[in-house]
């Protein structure tokens, strides 16, 4: 059985919403399946580095995903 290493926190707004979890979950796209490959390489390989993940400092982490025509970035906590 594979573990996660590390758990994704999704950013929520006060209200409790999580509008990049929702995005993520939404209809198949390309993009999204994409970037959720990448988030799950990190939550399942840490620690990763470039390409696909880049230290920002103080404990935040860039989960880099190469799109078609873009660059699609999210922000990881590792505190």
């Amino acid at each position: 059985m594979i573990v996660k290493k590390i758990t994704v926190v999704f950013f929520a707004s006060e209200a409790g919403a999580e509008p990049v979890r929702d995005w993520l979950k939404g209809p198949y796209e390309p993009d999204r399946v994409k970037i959720g490959e990448d988030i799950r390489i990190v939550e399942f390989g840490w620690p990763i580095g470039m390409p696909v993940c880049k230290p920002l400092g103080q404990g935040l982490y860039e989960v880099r995903t190469t799109l078609k025509d873009r660059i699609a970035r999210a922000v990881r906590n590792r505190g």
